[in-house]
């Protein structure tokens, strides 16, 4: 049930993610064309997106671990009206970006020093991050709490594809001389704004918004654990973010924003890769939250393994069709030059990417169970290890200083958690179709390039493109390398059928 439940909402949710990877990549065309945005622009916005997303995380205090993990002996043992949950949650979470806002305001100062030489266009529009950061704040904490009643596939919507729209025309009006650079970077700022709007008025249509400030039975008999909770997943909160900011801070501190942009633009293309494991722990943290409570062991190394073939062979079919065509891409299109020195960037990136992709939910796993203690010991390792990396390869290897610390930091942070989940509950992600997938796409992309010789021109890119998904999907659908490949095709042609009647 839990598992065509998650292919099902997976697929929605995925579909509406891809529907705005088309839209974000409209907009990164338009950031990165020679034409509109220099480099250094472009990587301002990655900066301060960056910048706000951990600021962001520092705010949470650990209250979105707090309503992954209670959201359920909330919804089992309070009425509607008692529920606490939302109004413990934003209380914590608003007096973290206050406390947040105040450290920036002291650590200007530092800002400027090490941020002024090479970054002189981030100290400019700095104070912005404030703004940025409180709705992605906001955001964030409305969409764990919407989790909790199964709305994945709508909070997928909102960040996916409504974002980027509110982006689209903003970049649009940017474009055409309407709006200054100044302007730009404001409504920039405000633009997890109208999606905190839209999930509000959407929770309050379904009768599922509310907030109460009397202290629940739950919460009062559950005090302990959940400060517990809040004060040891705060560090884990903070690792997750961490791999999407330390590379913009550092290459801003010790590089230039042009960096930043060309990095960010590479970043951009793996984030591709992620699109269904982001859509799956939308879906899977209730269904693993509600297994783990009714020791449904069984189902949750079922979720395991097929997340872990699934993902694995989406992420593969996406980086070599992306790697088959980056640079005459690039070319075609008109996008500034500079962006090709990340085509390596994205190769070392997408690496990672695969690796994550292919060990599956492991960290969901890990943080919906009692063993959640586990995830902060190892989010503490990667600590350690990402930051003097990211510092010291940078300074050594230039802008690809950070991707070789993502790969060493999450390798051996992916391996630890894999090992774990081994040793303790006898589950593990691979199988033989792991190392079957990785052969047909390997085996796929060498005769694509034996045969097409770096395509340069619009038709060999079709070609290629064409010669590798034709190749990879067929066998992977004769091989049946994932049990829900050929659900999901009978499905998909099942409505196509049914579309021409």
């Amino acid at each position: 049930m839990a598992s065509s439940q998650i292919r099902k909402r997976s697929l929605k949710a995925a579909t509406w993610i891809y529907v705005g990877f088309l839209v974000g990549a409209l907009n990164t065309y338009f950031l990165t064309h020679k034409s509109w945005f220099l480099p250094d622009e472009y990587g301002l916005t990655r900066s301060l997106l960056d910048i706000s997303i951990l600021v962001s995380a520092f705010s949470t205090l650990g209250v979105t671990s707090y309503l992954f993990k209670f959201f359920p002996y909330y919804k089992t043992n309070l009425a509607p009206r008692q529920n606490d949950m939302l109004s413990v949650a934003l209380l914590i979470s608003l007096s973290g970006l206050v406390v947040s806002s105040i450290s920036l305001w002291l650590l200007q100062p530092l800002i400027v020093q090490k941020f002024g030489t090479n970054a002189a266009l981030l100290v400019t529009y700095f104070y912005y991050v404030v703004p940025l950061a409180g709705f992605v704040l906001l955001y964030s904490v409305l969409e764990a709490y919407a989790y909790g009643f199964d709305k994945g596939v709508f909070t997928s919507f909102l960040r996916e594809v409504l974002l980027r729209v509110y982006m689209l025309v903003v970049i649009v009006l940017k474009v055409f001389g309407l709006i200054n650079f100044s302007t730009f970077v404001l409504l920039f700022a405000l633009q997890y704004a109208c999606i905190v709007i839209a999930l509000c008025i959407h929770l309050h249509l379904q009768k599922q918004l509310w907030l109460t400030f009397k202290i629940s039975k739950v919460t009062f008999k559950y005090r302990k654990k959940i400060f517990a909770i809040l004060s040891l997943t705060f560090i884990v909160i903070i690792v997750g973010v961490l791999r999407q900011s330390i590379d913009g801070l550092v290459l801003a501190a010790k590089q230039d924003l042009a960096k930043v942009g060309i990095f960010g633009f590479s970043a951009y293309l793996v984030s591709v890769l992620q699109a269904p494991f982001r859509s799956m722990i939308a879906i899977t943290i209730p269904i693993l939250s509600r297994s783990w409570k009714e020791k449904n062991i069984k189902e949750i190394k079922r979720i395991y393994q097929r997340s872990s073939i699934n993902l694995l062979t989406f992420a593969l079919f996406v980086f070599f069709c992306i790697w088959i065509n980056f640079t005459g891409a690039i070319q075609l299109l008109g996008i500034n030059p500079e962006y090709l020195q990340g085509k390596w960037i994205f190769f070392i990136l997408g690496v990672v990417t695969i690796i994550e992709m292919g060990t599956g939910v492991n960290g969901q796993i890990i943080g919906t169970s009692t063993y959640w203690r586990f995830e902060l010991w190892t989010s503490l390792l990667l600590t350690c290890l990402i930051i003097p990396l990211s510092y010291y390869l940078t300074v050594a290897y230039g802008i690809f200083g950070p991707a070789f610390a993502n790969l060493i930091s999450f390798t051996i942070y992916n391996a630890i958690r894999v090992w774990f989940l081994w040793k303790k509950f006898n589950m593990q992600p691979f199988n033989k179709k792991t190392l079957e997938v990785l052969a047909i796409s390997g085996s796929a992309y060498l005769l694509v390039y034996l045969l097409f010789n770096q395509p340069g021109n619009l038709l060999q890119m079709f070609g290629a493109t064409l010669c590798f998904s034709m190749i990879f999907i067929t066998l992977v659908y004769w091989r049946n390398v994932s049990p829900d490949v050929k659900p999901v095709v009978k499905s998909v042609l099942q409505k196509l059928g049914k579309s021409q009647q």
